[in-house]
């Protein structure tokens, strides 16, 4: 047991939030009794359990469902006052979710009932919002739809990109989940609000290789500004060029009028200028197929792409 955390606390998640949180806590030294890595195909399954056993927390893996019985039967047998899911892969079916005595509390980087799915971060900067933040709420069999026990907000920077939002709600997820801890040593009754019914929008993956990170060149400059910041670098925004994909990593914008169709490029010289419909977007990295990333101009220079040519 911990010095001074007597709370016995179940771990759950997923590279990389589950991992700085983990470490956050370890580090403050609650009493973790236990981490359910991802599944055993996950990508990240080896990652976590190392990070989980470098600060001796013991590991429960299941095979193949989180219904398993024997996975079932070694979690109850822990004995954890509460559970905490700090991203996960998979819906927890109600058998898993009575393992623990006071729940599940789910760390969501969202302000909910917004934004509820796999990727906020993406859709928060898509979409223009002005503020964003994280959401502790009790989990319930859908996704994302359970009480809401804490909220707290941060603003969108003008220059936001998906990695730089993922790295901030990571580190704030951490500080609200030590301070969730600490109240819930001292007192059990943790706040709880029922989420409101209605429509709300939502933020569901986006599929690299698919057309959801495809460019839309009749968008306006803005929006597509935006959009290549909220897949900078974990997704990547795409355009089609001579039959190929470049991926745009980074690019900045101007409104004008332009006399080329969305889509022409307007300019190549230390940076690839691409009209839209109402300015220009001006592309400063670029990626194409695996054998090149870097600057626009470099690019320009071996591709030897010409004024009218169009992408997308």
């Amino acid at each position: 047991m911990a010095d001074g955390f007597k709370k016995r606390i179940l771990f759950i998640g997923m590279p990389d939030t589950a991992v700085i949180c983990m470490v956050k806590l370890a580090q403050k030294k609650f009493n973790i009794v236990a981490a359910v890595p991802p599944p055993k195909h996950h990508h990240t399954y080896g990652l976590f359990c190392e990070s989980a056993r470098q600060m001796n927390i013991p590991v429960i893996p299941y095979e193949n469902s989180l219904k398993d019985p024997d996975f079932l039967e070694k979690i109850r047998s822990l004995n954890a006052d509460l559970a905490v899911v700090c991203s996960y892969c998979k819906r927890f079916p109600k058998e898993f979710l009575e393992t623990t005595r006071c729940g599940f509390v789910n760390v969501h980087p969202a302000l909910l009932p917004k934004y509820r799915g796999g990727n906020p971060y993406s859709h928060v900067i898509i979409n223009g919002e002005k503020e964003t933040g994280v959401t502790l709420h009790f989990m319930d069999e859908n996704f994302d739809t359970g009480d809401i026990i804490v909220q707290k907000k941060i603003p969108v920077c003008k220059d936001e990109t998906m990695g730089t939002l993922f790295n901030r709600l990571n580190y704030l997820s951490a500080d609200m989940l030590i301070n969730l801890l600490s109240e819930f040593e001292e007192n059990e009754n943790l706040p709880r609000k029922p989420q409101p019914e209605g429509d709300f929008v939502k933020a569901p993956n986006l599929k690299e290789n698919s057309a959801d990170v495809l460019i839309n060149w009749n968008n306006s400059v803005e929006y597509i500004d935006r959009f290549i910041r909220a897949l900078n670098p974990f997704i990547i925004a795409v355009t089609e060029f001579r039959g190929d994909y470049l991926k745009i990593f980074s690019a900045t914008y101007e409104k004008c009028t332009v006399n080329y169709e969305p889509g022409t490029i307007v300019a190549a010289d230390c940076e690839l200028s691409v009209a839209a419909k109402d300015g220009i977007i001006n592309i400063s990295v670029i990626q194409t197929s695996s054998f090149f990333i870097g600057p626009a101009s470099d690019f320009i220079r071996y591709s030897n792409c010409q004024i009218g040519e169009k992408l997308g």
